[in-house]
């Protein structure tokens, strides 16, 4: 069952003439033709300017490398703490 505001809507239609539907929909049809228009055209630009995004992604890859470099530092520091400490408590046993 249709609701009020489609029989609303369905009835001004009707009272409507058909020149001024033909018109409305010939606007309607230039403005779905002027916004795919435009969309097309940003999309074209947007593609082609440099944005900070793009300029930041060497940056967030740059910093990713550092921040692995630095952690493989780290690990073999630790690692070899870990055999230095593990040399020493054998020649203590040792001495022992």
């Amino acid at each position: 069952m249709a609701t009020t505001q489609t029989n609303k809507r369905r009835a001004a239609a009707t009272k409507r003439s058909t020149t001024a539907k033909k018109a409305a929909g010939t606007r309607a049809r230039r403005t779905a033709a002027r916004n795919t228009s435009r969309a097309k055209t940003n999309a074209k630009r947007r593609v082609n300017r440099p944005t900070a995004t793009k300029q930041a992604r060497p940056l967030v890859a740059q910093a990713e490398f550092v921040g692995a470099v630095v952690g493989n530092a780290v690990q073999t520091g630790v690692t070899a703490g870990s055999k230095a400490a593990a040399s020493v408590t054998k020649r203590i046993a040792k001495l022992i």
